[in-house]
This record gives structure tokens, sequence and C-alpha cells, in this order.
């Protein structure tokens, strides 16, 4: 039997071996997935991009929207070494070390509405608040299909990933691999089905590798390598053998912990509802004992990321 570290190298290389196959990584927690596109971000340094789990959230109302020139100084390298360092793999929203994709907003903007409108059947605009003459220039305010709206952890994670990938597609020379652990967070069944298969037509110069726990990806995808990794073994499957949501989980049910699965769902949901809650300005005292009795340290990294995003609001 293959040790852990032996099965993480010969995924690595099969990988990593030049073809231009796109790759969907599926195991539980403790298997390995994180590590496993660390080393592949590693291996291929220099022509890749890597936008990790917690890298979710787009800061509306620090969105420049000054329609001068906009400069920069941060390559890809830049961004991808930054996100692989410890103390931010997994755990800190980052973009560079001193830079943040939100201030770039107006080098993509038309980009990133092309595709939100493509993929979500929505016009999607940023714009300054209207206010009272005199009063100075307002905070930006998202519109989706011309009213204003505060814009959910799900639509952020989509524009989050459409911009990071336009930017460095079209001002990072991107023409590399691109790595996206947890591709499905935040996403709902419906978008987590599409969104592969559309950054991969709609991207023709890049190869993808994503980690998920979607089984509605998995089901919706074509063309695929699929490697299933376990702690001690690994299969590689093929996307186009699972074409029905019950295909797709028996699998899951030989690979995965059920009562863990649902333990971390249940937190999720309870996050989510939670944030969406102090988003709408509903939160009350039961919602704030709610979330005081839920334990920081239990969480995983994409949990805290919620939780601090709630504490913030």
């Amino acid at each position: 039997m293959m040790n852990y570290k032996s099965i993480l190298n010969k995924l690595n290389g099969i990988i990593c071996n030049g073809s231009d196959k796109n790759w969907i990584i599926i195991g539980d927690n403790s298997s390995g997935k994180s590590e496993l596109l660390k080393n592949i971000v590693e291996e291929f340094r220099g022509k890749v991009y890597f936008i990790d789990s917690v890298n979710r959230y787009f800061d509306i109302k620090n969105t420049n929207l000054y329609r001068g020139e906009v400069t920069y100084n941060i390559s890809a390298t830049d961004i991808v070494n930054n996100r692989i360092q410890d103390e931010y793999h997994n755990l800190k929203d980052s973009f560079g070390q001193n830079e943040h994709i939100e201030r770039l907003y107006t080098l993509y903007e038309q980009k990133l509405k092309n595709l939100v409108k493509e993929f979500m059947e929505i016009d999607f605009t940023i714009e300054r608040e209207e206010l009272s003459k005199g009063l100075g220039d307002g905070d930006p305010k998202v519109k989706i299909d011309g009213k204003e709206v505060e814009l959910s952890s799900g639509y952020q994670a989509m524009v989050r990933l459409f911009s990071e990938i336009t930017f460095y597609c079209e001002h990072l020379g991107g023409d590399g691999v691109i790595v996206i652990d947890e591709i499905d967070e935040f996403l709902s069944p419906k978008y987590s089905a599409k969104i592969l298969g559309f950054l991969i037509e709609n991207f023709t110069r890049n190869k993808f590798i994503i980690s998920t726990h979607s089984s509605d990806l998995i089901a919706s995808s074509r063309d695929c390598g699929i490697i299933a990794l376990e702690k001690d073994s690994f299969s590689i499957l093929d996307s186009n053998d699972f074409s029905t949501l019950t295909e797709v989980n028996t699998l899951f049910v030989k690979m995965f912990s059920t009562k863990t699965n649902y333990d971390k769902d249940i937190v999720e949901e309870k996050l989510q509802k939670l944030l969406d809650l102090k988003i709408s300005d509903n939160w009350f005292e039961t919602e704030e004992n709610e979330f005081e009795s839920i334990k920081f340290d239990n969480l995983t990294p994409v949990q805290k990321v919620m939780y601090k995003q709630i504490q913030e609001w």
C-alpha cells in the first residue's frame, strides 16, 4: 500500500504530465485535497494562477470607480506566492501583499459584466450612490437589473472568481493553469453545476484543476479527469461516466462520511442564514444568541471566513 506522501507525489505527476486535460479533485476534508493542489501550484510555478477556498469575498465599498488610468505593480507570481504561505493558505483572503482586486475594477469591468450576464442572466453594475447636490460622492452600490441590492455571499463568490480570472488572463499574461480550491464554495446547486463548464468554455487558453464537494458539478462536467482521493488510496475516473446525480451520489457514499458531511452542512447552513440576516438588517437578540453559540475554534477555514464576515458586517 502506498503511503500518503507517495500518493500525493504520484497524483502530482499524473496531473502535471503536460496534457491539456481539466481535472476535478474530490475527497473528504482529511483526504489531502488542499495539499495536493498546493503541490500542483508549486510544480507549475510561473505558469499557474491559484484561488484558494477563502478568496470569495468582494468588498463593494472599496471598489474603485475612477475612470482615469489605473496602474498596478503586481504579478500572478506575487499573488500565488502569497497565497501558498502557511499564514494565508485557506485561512486569509488575499490578493498579493498590498493590492486588492476591487481597486482594479475598471480594468476588467466590461468583461465581468458580460460574464455575469451570460452565466446568471442578470445585468450587474456597480455605481456610486446618488446623493443630494453638495453632499459629495456616494459610496459604491450594486445594482442587479437596475435595482440596488446587497450582494449575497453566492453572488460575491461568482464576482470574485470572474474578476480574478479575467484580470489574470487579460492583464497578467495569463495563459497558464488555473487552480481553484473548493470552486463551488457559497454557490447554489444550479450555479455549481454550471461553473466549471462555463469557465472552460470562456477561458479556452487555460487548463483548470479544481476541487469540489458538489455532486451537481461532477454530473454536469464533460471530458474531465476525476481524482477520487482517500487517505490511503486514490482512483482515476472519467467525468463522462457520471451523467446523473444518482451515479455521483453512489460514488460519494463510498468515499465520504455521511455524518461528517451532514454536520458540516448544518453549520454552513446556519452561518449562511445568519450572514443573510445580518446583510438584510434583520438581526435581533435571537440571531445574536445563535451566533454566539457557534464555537469559532471548531469551524473549518471557510466557515471561519463566513463567521468573520458576520462579525464585521
